[in-house]
């Protein structure tokens, strides 16, 4: 079981939210030009349930779901460049069973 905090931090452009953009990184095909086949689309569907189901802003994954979320955040195509994306992936990618901020408490807003 994974852990990661969900978190939002501002930025100029309006605050980056880590919920939204996991449902944005799950959303998006592997392999665009392909379309996602159905085990992808069950895998990506069980980390929007437990998106739904996150509570005090804390998503909770098994191993599994959190495989899948990490593979598709490394494969993953930014349109900006931003720091913040930077602490979402390595949230992403350096999740725990114990949840970590990444040193970034002071600028951390949890919903």
């Amino acid at each position: 079981m994974k852990r990661i905090v969900l978190r939002s931090l501002p930025g100029a452009e309006g605050a980056l939210d880590w919920a939204e953009v996991i449902r944005q990184v799950v959303r998006r095909p592997l392999d665009p030009q392909r379309g996602a086949d159905i085990p992808e689309m069950r895998s990506s569907i069980r980390v929007l349930d437990a998106l739904d189901r996150a509570e005090d802003g804390l998503l909770e994954l098994e191993d599994a779901d959190y495989e899948h979320l990490k593979t598709k955040t490394q494969a993953m195509q930014w349109a900006f460049i931003d720091r913040r994306i930077m602490a979402f992936v390595d949230d992403i990618l350096n999740a725990t069973e114990q949840p970590s901020l990444n040193g970034l408490v002071e600028a951390v807003e949890v919903h």
